[in-house]
């Protein structure tokens, strides 16, 4: 996960833990383990691992029956703790060197049915995005990531609450998300400042959402000043809403309060929206 800077070394092999790339090493086999038996991975499944660092997850999911997994990690200094596994299970597993935000995951072969990853925090965001864009429309729709836990609540909040975001309103479009597990940092080296969870995403339907820049643009617009009204930040973009008389109208045949705030609409608040929107 995501912490300062410090050194870890694994029977002999040292390695400096990267700030600017949010490393903190899972070195705990028994959350490696409860996370790939709470996958029920199988025989036909095609795994995607990303920021596997030192493979702790890595090696637990090899020991699964999964058919192959991809891993796409940046940092080149972790090839002593990689390297052996490609050895050792060259026929089940690809090892892509890279940032995974520039891989152009639709080429992934064969493709992934899961991701499983512990994923640090600075790329997190963008990284389920890019998921939901790339994989999903093509078959991958299960999910399990070790977050942050102030993350995860964002992923999973309830209309109403501050924690309401974007990504979390198009999950709740797309299927569902929630924390299956909370991680004490002291699983982690270097510890993180902050506790950790794992959070299971399931998606089932609408699998090209995420790809529709209406949509995305609807979100980004009404949630760019939370303590704004709905109304005030849609008038900053969508003509329709700077007439606010008849914004006022269309609130009220929704009904919505004139003063509602974008985290307080119901997921078919969002669809209703967005359809009259996208009708103008």
């Amino acid at each position: 996960m995501k912490d300062n800077s410090q050194r870890a070394s694994r029977k002999g092999t040292k390695h400096y833990a990267k700030k600017s790339l949010g490393q903190n090493f899972l070195i705990d086999p028994n959350i490696a383990r409860w996370m790939v038996d709470f996958a029920e991975i199988d025989y036909s499944d095609v795994i995607l691992e990303v920021g596997p660092g030192k493979g702790m997850l890595t090696k637990e999911i090899l020991k699964s029956p999964c058919k192959y997994l991809h891993v796409i990690e940046i940092d080149k200094t972790l090839a002593p703790f990689l390297e052996p596994l490609i050895r050792k299970y060259e026929s089940r597993m690809a090892l892509i060197w890279g940032d995974v935000l520039t891989v152009n995951l639709k080429e992934l072969h064969p493709f992934p049915t899961k991701v499983l990853a512990n994923i640090p925090y600075n790329i997190t965001t963008p990284l389920i995005w890019q998921i939901f864009e790339d994989l999903v429309p093509l078959g991958t729709t299960q999910l399990l990531l070790m977050l942050q836990l102030d993350l995860a609540h964002r992923l999973c909040a309830e209309p109403r609450t501050k924690d309401r975001s974007p990504l979390g309103i198009t999950i709740e479009r797309m299927g569902q998300a929630q924390i299956v597990k909370r991680v004490p940092p002291h699983v982690f080296w270097p510890v993180p400042r902050v506790e950790s969870a794992i959070v299971q995403i399931t998606l089932d339907k609408d699998l090209k959402l995420a790809s529709d820049s209406s949509w995305r643009r609807l979100l980004r617009v009404a949630f760019a000043r939370r303590r704004r009204t709905l109304i005030n930040n849609l008038a900053c973009v969508y003509e329709f809403f700077k007439e606010k008389d008849q914004a006022l109208r269309l609130l009220e045949k929704m009904g919505l309060s004139p003063t509602v705030r974008a985290e307080e609409l119901e997921t078919d608040d969002w669809q209703r929206l967005y359809e009259y929107i996208s009708s103008l």
